[in-house]
């Protein structure tokens, strides 16, 4: 995200051949270049605050974040004066903008605006950094909305479901069992006592009658089996 450009402010050295070189290579866009030398410079002028304000700056067009950061926190420790804090803060503030850490970068602007409040660029990307939050809060609360609404409609629509099973549920009819089927008695078995037929009874007379009338068929048969033993052939005939 681009708030604003970077500040690039250069401040003129002692004449020495590695800070000059790097000056110009930043001014070329050669931004890993120029870092490498201003550290180079660094090491032999290491009290010296301005080479470690180029060197963020370099770091920061390079797209080396966190060590231009540093950089530039160094740079703080080195000099009292306001403005050159205010000028370090609003610069961290411009790489948290661009890693789209809008909070911390509103902070940084914040506080280079407690040192140079006269600066109209400090306050409008600390205004803009604000609007940009706000907007990200109120989406966010849009989207959580959204998605309680359609998770209530969800449950609404499963218990509606749910509803309608119960409703095409049907209760058995009287007179039937739960497959549907009406219950009948055992086959062969009376449906009530009341039913049964009483077994008739024989006298003693017809009993003797019945068994005298058995018997005399018992000797007529016997009788009639005899006669046609007589009339059939021997064993050691051959019928032909």
């Amino acid at each position: 995200m681009t708030l604003l450009i970077l500040l690039i402010t250069l401040w003129s050295l002692p004449e020495a051949e590695d800070p000059q070189k790097a000056n110009e290579a930043f001014n070329q866009g050669r931004y890993a270049e120029a870092a490498t030398l201003y550290k180079q410079a660094i090491e032999s002028d290491p009290d010296n605050a301005r080479l470690h304000f180029n060197l963020g700056n370099a770091l920061a067009n390079a797209g080396e974040s966190e060590e231009a950061i540093r950089a530039f926190e160094q740079f703080k420790s080195m000099t009292s004066e306001p403005e050159n804090h205010a000028l370090a803060d609003y610069n961290i503030g411009r790489v948290l903008a661009d890693q789209e850490e809008l909070e911390q970068a509103a902070e940084q602007f914040r506080r280079s605006l407690r040192n140079s409040p006269e600066d109209e660029d400090a306050r409008h990307n600390y205004e803009l950094a604000r609007q940009i939050l706000q907007q990200q809060d109120q989406e966010q609360q849009q989207q959580d909305q959204d998605g309680d609404g359609e998770e209530d409609e969800e449950q609404e629509q499963q218990s509606d479901d749910s509803n309608d099973e119960s409703e095409n549920e049907q209760e058995p009819d009287d007179g039937e069992s739960e497959s549907g089927q009406d219950e009948q008695p055992p086959s062969g078995d009376p449906q009530t006592d009341g039913d049964q037929q009483p077994e008739p009874q024989m006298s003693l007379e017809e009993a003797e009658s019945v068994l005298e009338a058995l018997e005399q068929r018992e000797r007529e048969l016997l009788r009639d089996r005899r006669k046609e033993s007589d009339e059939e052939p021997g064993r050691d005939e051959r019928d032909w």
